[in-house]
C-alpha cells in the first residue's frame, strides 16, 4: 500500500493522531513491527501490586515522540466468551498470567479434598428409597457388568453401595475367581481415583474461568465495525478486545501521559491493533498511564461511579448518598392526577358509512398478508390512503392530509425507549409496583453505582439486567451480578440497568411473560373538524399471548439463555404454543393460592391505563403532548407490543413497550385480529359493535 492511499483509506482514524506520528504508524503497521520492548518494560508490584508499564530507554519519551503498535491478545463477545475460554486453555493461561489470577494452593487442597469427601459420601447409599446413588457409579457398575442402569442402580442399592459386591452379584458367584476380583478392585480404585482428580481438575477450570469473566472488564476495551445482514441491511456490532501485556499493564490516571486508542488497519486485510503514544515528556523509569474513562464522561460523579470497579471501595460512601438522595426524590413524587376522565373516552366517535371502500397503504409485511376484509382496498400509494399503516418511523406529519390516518404519534419514543418509558412513570408515579428499578446508564450512572453498593452494603442481592435503549427480540440483552460488566456495557452504545425479577410467578416451573397488544387511539371529537381536539381511546385486545422459557428456572446459570429468556421465535429454539385461555386455566389451577385471573387482569390494564394516560397528557419530549396539542387534520393511532411480567405475589410489572410489534402470531391465533383493529380504528372498515368486543376498552 502506498503511503497516500494510508492516508485516505484511515483518514479519519488518523485525526486524532499528531500529523507527525502518521508515517512512522503507517511504517510500522507495513513491517507488523512491535518494537515498544524497546523502549518500555514492564515492572511488577513497583509502585502497584500488578503489572505496570514503565520507559527504559535513556532520555524517556518526549511528547508526540514516538507511537508503538500493541497486539490484542483476545477478541470476543460477551456472549461467547465463557465458551471460548473454556475451549482454549493456552488463552486461560496466558490472561491468567496478564490479570496476575491464581489458585491458591490451600483452595486447590480444598477442592480435591471436598470432591474426594462427596464422593466418600456418594459411596454409602442410604437405605432410603428416596435418595439416590452417583450416577457415575451407576454407569461404571452397568458397564463393567455388562447390565442396564436400571439393573445397575438396584444392584448398588441392595449392596449398600459396595461396587465390588454390586458387581459380584451381577456377573460372579461370590467364591468363584478371586484373582479376578482383586483385580477388579485395584481397576474400580483407579477409576474412581481418576473420577475425583477429574473432578477436582474441572472445578478448577471453573473457577479459573470465572476469574477470567469477573476480571476481563477492568481490561478489556471496545470498538464499532459494520456487518451486512441476510437480508442486506448494514449494522454495527461491538467487538470486546483485551491488548497484549504491554498494553493490558498501563495504570489509570485522571492526568494521562499517553493516549491508547484502537486502530483498524485496511492493509493485507483488515487487522485491529491498539497505538500508544506519549502526550507529555515521561522520564526513564516513568510509569506509561491512559484515561479508563470513556471521553464522553464529562461529569465528576459519573467518572467516580465509572472508576468505582477498579478502585474497589473509593468513593463508596458518596455513590451511595447519591443513590438514597435519588430515591428519596422518588419517594416524594405526588402521584401523577391521571386524566381519565379529560383524555379518556369509552365512548368511539361515529363515522360516516361512505359510498366507498377504505383505502389502505402498507408497508408492514404481516397488514398487507392479513388483510382481508370486503370494505378494505389495498392501494400502491400514500396520497390514496385513508389509512396509512408503517412498520418503519414516519417523520412528516405535515404532509397528511384531512381525513387521513396514521399509525403512528410523533414523539412515541417516549414509551418505546426503555429509558424513556422509565422517566416518563418516574416523573408521573415516583416508585410503583408496577414498573422495575431502571437506570439509564448513560445519565444515571452515579446513582446506579449508588443502588449497587447499596445493596452490598445491606446484603441485598444485586441482579440487574442491561439492556439496549431501543431493541426488541430480547437482543444483546444480558443478566449480570457482577458491577464491572454493568459499567462497561454502557461503551457499546446506550443501556439501562433494570433490577432482574428475582421471584417471578412461575408456570410449570419455567418463567415466563404476556405479551399484549395496546390500541391507542386519537380521534377528531367531531368528524371531519379538527378544531374541536381529539378524544382519545387506549383499549388492549383481549387475546394476550405467552412466551415460555423452555428450561426449569432458577436465580443460576445466567448464560443459560432458554432458562432466563422467553423469547424464542428468532432463533434455533423451541418454541411453546400455547393459547391465552388454556394458559389462564392451568395457571388457576397450580396456583389456587394466588389471585384470580380476573383480578390480575385487571391489575394488568391499570398498569397499561396509567403510562398512557401519562404519555397523552405529558409535554413533548417526556411525552406525547397529545392532549395539549393543537389538533392537526389527520387522526392517529398506534398499536404495542407491551410486555408483562408477574411477580410471586402476582404483582403485575410492565417489561417494556414495543414499536409496531410483529403481530403474525397473533394472526394465526385469532383470524379476525387485524380486522378487529382496523374496524375499531375506522368503522368504514366493517361492524364496530362486533370488532370492539374483542378489546378490553379501558
Amino acid at each position: 500500500m502506498e503511503y497516500k492511499q494510508f492516508l485516505q483509506i484511515h483518514q479519519y482514524q488518523l485525526a486524532s493522531i499528531p500529523e507527525n506520528l502518521w508515517e512512522p504508524l503507517f511504517q510500522k503497521l507495513g513491517q507488523d513491527l512491535f518494537d515498544a520492548g524497546e523502549f518500555l518494560e514492564l515492572h511488577y508490584g513497583d509502585p502497584l501490586d500488578k503489572y505496570s508499564l514503565h520507559v527504559k530507554k535513556e532520555g524517556g519519551l518526549k511528547k508526540h515522540g514516538d507511537i508503538f503498535l500493541v497486539d490484542h491478545a483476545w477478541t470476543t463477545k460477551p456472549e461467547t466468551s465463557r465458551a471460548q475460554l473454556l475451549d482454549n486453555p493456552q488463552l486461560v493461561e496466558r490472561l491468567t498470567s496478564m490479570m496476575d489470577i491464581s489458585v491458591d494452593a490451600e483452595e486447590e487442597e480444598e477442592v480435591v479434598e471436598e470432591t474426594a469427601a462427596g464422593s466418600a459420601d456418594e459411596e454409602v447409599v442410604s437405605k432410603n428409597p428416596d435418595l439416590e446413588v452417583d450416577q457415575s457409579m451407576v454407569e461404571l457398575v452397568a458397564s463393567q457388568g455388562n447390565v442396564t442402569e436400571q439393573r445397575a442402580k438396584v444392584a448398588l442399592q441392595n449392596e449398600n453401595g459396595d461396587i465390588l459386591a454390586a458387581l459380584m452379584s451381577l456377573t460372579l458367584h461370590p467364591d468363584h475367581d478371586a484373582e479376578g476380583l482383586k483385580n477388579l478392585e485395584n481397576a474400580i480404585g483407579s477409576q474412581v481415583k481418576r473420577d475425583k482428580d477429574a473432578k477436582a481438575e474441572e472445578k478448577k477450570k471453573q473457577d479459573t474461568v470465572n476469574k477470567i469473566m469477573s476480571e476481563m472488564w477492568k481490561y478489556s476495551q471496545t470498538y464499532e465495525y459494520a456487518v451486512v445482514d441476510p437480508s442486506g441491511q448494514t449494522k454495527k456490532e461491538s467487538a470486546w478486545y483485551i491488548m497484549d501485556e504491554v498494553g493490558s499493564s498501563m495504570a489509570h490516571s485522571d492526568t494521562p501521559n499517553c493516549v491508547c486508542a484502537p486502530f483498524i488497519y485496511v492493509g493485507r486485510g483488515t487487522v485491529s491493533y491498539s497505538i500508544i503514544f506519549p502526550i507529555e515528556d515521561i522520564p526513564k523509569g516513568g510509569a506509561l498511564t491512559r484515561d479508563f474513562v470513556p471521553a464522553d464522561i464529562k461529569d465528576p460523579m459519573t467518572r467516580k461511579a465509572y472508576l468505582q470497579i477498579y478502585n474497589d471501595a473509593q468513593d463508596a460512601a458518596e455513590l451511595i448518598a447519591v443513590y438514597e438522595s435519588d430515591k428519596l426524590e422518588d419517594n416524594e413524587v405526588k402521584p401523577f392526577d391521571q386524566p381519565f376522565t379529560k383524555t379518556l373516552t369509552r365512548t368511539p366517535v361515529p363515522h360516516k358509512a361512505g359510498d366507498r371502500k377504505l383505502r389502505l397503504y402498507t408497508t408492514t409485511e404481516w397488514v398487507a398478508t392479513n388483510c382481508k376484509l370486503a370494505n378494505v382496498e389495498l392501494v400502491d400509494s400514500e396520497e390514496q390512503a385513508d389509512l396509512l399503516w408503517f412498520s418503519q418511523d414516519f417523520k412528516e406529519f405535515d404532509k397528511l392530509t384531512k381525513g387521513q390516518k396514521i399509525n403512528q404519534f410523533e414523539n412515541e419514543s417516549c414509551v418505546t425507549f426503555k429509558q424513556n418509558l422509565a422517566a416518563l412513570v418516574k416523573s408521573a408515579y415516583g416508585t410503583v409496583p408496577w414498573s422495575s428499578t431502571t437506570y439509564n446508564l448513560t445519565t444515571e450512572l452515579a446513582p446506579f453505582v449508588g443502588h449497587y453498593l447499596w445493596n452490598q452494603e445491606h446484603n441485598h442481592r444485586n441482579l440487574w439486567i442491561c439492556k439496549p435503549w431501543n431493541m426488541a427480540r430480547g437482543l444483546q440483552i444480558t443478566i449480570q451480578e457482577d458491577l464491572a460488566p454493568l459499567v462497561r456495557l454502557r461503551d457499546t452504545g446506550p443501556k439501562i440497568a433494570q433490577e432482574y425479577i428475582q421471584t417471578p410467578v412461575l408456570y410449570e416451573g419455567r418463567k415466563f411473560d404476556l405479551r399484549y397488544i395496546v390500541l391507542l387511539k386519537a380521534t377528531h371529537k367531531v368528524e371531519g373538524d379538527p378544531s374541536q381536539g381529539y378524544e382519545f381511546q387506549v383499549m388492549v385486545y383481549k387475546m394476550f399471548w405467552i412466551r415460555l422459557a423452555n428450561h426449569a428456572f432458577d436465580l443460576d446459570d445466567f448464560d443459560n439463555y432458554e432458562k432466563h429468556f422467553t423469547v424464542m421465535n428468532y432463533g434455533n429454539y423451541n418454541l411453546t404454543q400455547l393459547l391465552y385461555t388454556k394458559f389462564i386455566e392451568n395457571f388457576e389451577k397450580e396456583h389456587a393460592d394466588k389471585k384470580k385471573w380476573s383480578e390480575i387482569q385487571a391489575d394488568i390494564n391499570e398498569a397499561i391505563k396509567s403510562i398512557f394516560a401519562a404519555a397523552i397528557v405529558k409535554p413533548r419530549p417526556e411525552g406525547l403532548g397529545a392532549a395539549s396539542d393543537k389538533a392537526k387534520p389527520y387522526e392517529a393511532f398506534s398499536i404495542y407490543g407491551i410486555d408483562v411480567m408477574l411477580k410471586d405475589d402476582c404483582q403485575p410489572v410492565v417489561v417494556e413497550v414495543n414499536f409496531s410489534p410483529d403481530c403474525t402470531r397473533a394472526c394465526k391465533y385469532d383470524p379476525d385480529f387485524l380486522n378487529n383493529i382496523l374496524t375499531v380504528v375506522d368503522p368504514r372498515a366493517g361492524s364496530l359493535d362486533k370488532a370492539v368486543q374483542a378489546f378490553n376498552v379501558l
